[in-house]
């Protein structure tokens, strides 16, 4: 009988397998997995073996052989059958072949990897026909880059191979390095495999199903509390909740999505449009005027005065109202009683991306979910700060993702915030405005000498009150404060890694350092190296106007020890050395495992939460201001948490506030991520961080006010300088990174450690 079979075509390959570095960073990525790698060793006198598409020995052919000389990831072997992705060679992309046949082998597990690192200048390095180094030369040289397998066991200084990817002498003989000690070729370290899958830790405990969540609701929402004897009656309804929340917390158990009513709003609302990017005069004439928004088509008061003028007022605040279906339509605003602009500066500046005002409203019919003291954000105005308006509207899109994020999804979040009102922005203007509930802050007790000297108690569930920015001071334990925020933060990512926000970001991409090396590391061009010589030119000279800052401007605030010029060269020294893969370690290889990667708040500082203690104590927090929300790098997060925390602090600490994420962030769904790699992610970004914070002396800083006049502040605590929210901000910011670096004093071993280990892969190549 005759065996009939269909041939299939298989993607077609490359013309040649002359990978270069790229084929060595493919192999090391296979390897970081623990993927064995295997050579094609039969098919020399076929072109190469037989590739199938399935397991079966009689299952589609393709079209196209493996060659030999190949070298394949194993994806799965089943007995002598295995699956197999290419990494070097060519034929088909994937597919099943057969290791081996009754008497002969046709694939062999590949160990012993070469990489040829010598020879840049001359086109390669030598290789002879024999193990002396008197033997006969061959005609070419073997290619710098070239991948290489050992035949045999090394003999002294020279290694007998056969060449896998790269031009060159196919088999020969080539010495390792020169008697000088300079390398020649160096071995492709291989990681150990990982444990098999059964003692691998699972990547959540809790149900896979992603959103809507069909479970059963995770939450005891009850109106007492028998254990404590206290009655939630009375409270506003988010009180219960976060009772609930909390209880799941202290017994230790799941806290997963539970089904939520979608607001009209979101399908009522028009789709945001598109970010427009205005150059400095078109925004300044454009934000004068009062244009409709994009989603609701209502115009936009652009100050406090405006809200109050015959065109806006109550009349304005019944439509936005009723547009977003905040107010029932049989309801309406009958009066606006105040609207207060919050001051710019200050000691209780009320923070420095936006305008913020208060309004006082009556309804017609008074409703116990409706609140009367209402809370506006909108942009500065461009005449009165030109720098600060740019910054927020004209070169990213800040303002769009706090739009979009209240508009679709705050009702989403694992957490309280704000109650929503009414939001929206006008693309050609970009002029825009959020109305939500006010936070009733509690009430400071007196503060004397950068603290808190009067003794106020506070009820459970009674919001604590404000810290501003850069201002920990004025909490009372810090520590319990970023825990508390950091706790939060990995919720709101876990719920992400289940889908909660797929409706505005899409669903989460997934992928591991394997796949994203593959993927993304071939294609990464070398740089030159003038190139590195202009960025640590540039680094240098942003660098000694950050030292000038720290010494001849600020140095009243900075502790003693770090006003030393021997230690802030070191630094300098440090960190230009370190400069030419600041992209690679705070970019390139953050990015590297999605597990690390959610959707974050782009600046949760204590200023950007409220907090309060439950009938035991304990500490909760709901979240505010969501400009710049998106998806993001943990570590990249963090940066913006941990800026305003005191150096000290952070060296008592952190490693257990960060545990708070790691461990809130798998209890609530997301992937269990291992701690050290955590740290060594965010300690990676520190490094770029302390530079990054240099540049806001000359770009923001002096903007705002002169030189000689911050030279004159006798300390933090300084009054005028604790008015002067940019300047305080953006100082302290500097002042806590230097003085954190040489505190921990070994951020330059950990890059080192990582740069000359599994970091290697990451770093640009320069030539």
């Amino acid at each position: 009988a005759l065996h009939f079979f269909r041939l299939r075509r298989s993607p077609v390959p490359s013309a040649t397998s002359r990978l270069g570095r790229s084929g060595a960073l493919v192999f090391q990525a296979a390897a970081m997995g623990g993927s064995q790698l295997w050579q094609v060793v039969g098919g020399g006198d076929k072109g190469g073996i037989i590739v199938r598409t399935g397991k079966d020995a009689s299952s589609d052919m393709c079209t196209d052989r493996l060659s030999t000389g190949a070298v394949v990831e194993e994806v799965q072997l089943e007995g002598e059958r295995l699956c197999f992705k290419r990494l070097a060679g060519v034929g088909p992309s994937e597919g099943w072949v057969s290791t081996r046949l009754p008497n002969k082998d046709l694939m062999l597990r590949l160990d012993g990897i070469w990489e040829v690192v010598g020879g840049a200048d001359k086109g390669g390095i030598f290789v002879r026909e024999g193990l002396d180094t008197a033997s006969p030369a061959c005609a070419e040289r073997l290619s710098t880059g070239a991948l290489i397998r050992e035949v045999e066991p090394l003999q002294g200084l020279r290694l007998h191979y056969t060449r896998l990817s790269g031009t060159g002498p196919q088999e020969g003989w080539v010495s390792i390095k020169l008697e000088s000690g300079k390398e020649l070729v160096r071995k492709v370290e291989m990681p150990e495999p990982p444990p098999p899958q059964e003692q691998q830790q699972p990547h959540s405990p809790w149900p896979a199903e992603r959103l809507p969540y069909t479970g059963e609701v995770p939450l005891d929402l009850r109106m007492y509390n028998e254990e404590k004897d206290f009655s939630y009656e009375g409270y506003p309804e988010w009180v219960p909740i976060t009772a609930a929340v909390a209880k799941l917390y202290r017994e230790g158990k799941p806290f997963m999505p539970y089904p939520v009513e979608t607001p009209a709003r979101v399908y009522e609302a028009k789709p945001l449009a598109p970010f427009k990017k205005l150059k400095p005069k078109e925004l300044k004439e454009m934000s004068r005027q009062n244009l409709p928004g994009c989603m609701f088509g209502l115009p936009l008061p652009k100050t406090a005065a405006e809200m109050r003028s015959d065109e806006f007022g109550a009349e304005w605040l019944t439509k936005a109202f009723h547009v977003s279906g905040t107010l029932a339509k049989d309801n309406r605003v009958t009066k606006l009683l105040r609207a207060q602009e919050l001051p710019v500066k200050g000691f209780d500046a009320a923070g420095g991306a936006a305008m913020k005002m208060f309004l006082t409203v009556e309804y017609e019919r008074q409703d116990p979910g409706l609140h009367t003291e209402l809370f506006c954000k909108y942009p500065y105005l461009y005449d009165d700060h030109p720098t600060s308006r740019q910054e927020a509207s004209a070169y990213n899109d800040v303002d769009g993702a706090e739009i979009n994020c209240a508009m679709r999804l705050v009702h989403l979040f694992p957490f309280r915030t704000a109650k929503f009102y009414f939001c929206d922005v006008c693309r050609e203007t970009t002029n825009w405005i959020l109305i939500t509930e006010t936070i009733p802050f509690g009430k400071r007790g007196r503060v004397e000498n950068g603290k808190v000297v009067e003794d106020i108690e506070y009820k459970p569930f009674e919001i604590l009150p404000v810290c501003g920015k850069y201002q920990d001071w004025l909490l009372p334990n810090p520590a319990e404060f970023y825990c508390c925020i950091f706790r939060t933060m990995g919720r709101l990512a876990a719920w992400d890694k289940l889908g909660r926000y797929d409706v505005l970001l899409g669903p989460s991409p997934f992928h591991n350092e394997y796949e994203y090396l593959a993927a993304t590391r071939p294609g990464r061009a070398p740089s030159t190296q003038k190139l590195k010589e202009m960025t640590q030119q540039s680094i240098s000279k942003m660098l000694d106007s950050g030292i000038d800052f720290v010494m001849n401007v600020v140095h009243r605030m900075m502790p003693e020890d770090v006003k030393d010029m021997a230690k802030l060269t070191r630094i300098k020294e440090e960190l230009i050395e370190m400069s030419p893969y600041f992209n690679d370690m705070s970019g390139y290889f953050q990015g590297s495992n999605t597990d690390y990667l959610a959707a974050m708040h782009a600046n949760l500082q204590a200023d950007n939460a409220f907090f309060w203690r439950d009938e035991y104590g304990d500490m909760s927090c709901g979240v505010l201001d969501w400009g710049g929300f998106s998806r993001m790098p943990f570590a990249s997060n963090f940066m913006g948490c941990l800026s305003g925390a005191d150096p000290e602090l952070m060296m008592a600490h952190e490693e257990g506030i960060v545990r708070c994420f790691v461990d809130e962030y798998f209890r609530c769904g997301g992937p269990k991520i291992d701690l050290e790699e955590m740290l060594l992610r965010y300690r990676l970004a520190w490094i770029t961080f302390c530079y990054d914070s240099t540049q806001w002396v000359e770009r923001d800083i002096y903007k705002q006010m002169p030189r000689e006049e911050i030279a004159t502040f006798t300390g933090v605590l300084d009054e005028n300088f604790q008015a002067a929210f940019r300047v305080r901000c953006r100082s302290m910011t500097i002042i806590n990174a230097f003085t954190y670096y040489l505190m921990r004093g070994n951020f330059k071993a950990i890059f080192d450690e990582w740069a000359g280990g599994r970091g290697a892969i990451y770093l640009t190549e320069y030539k």
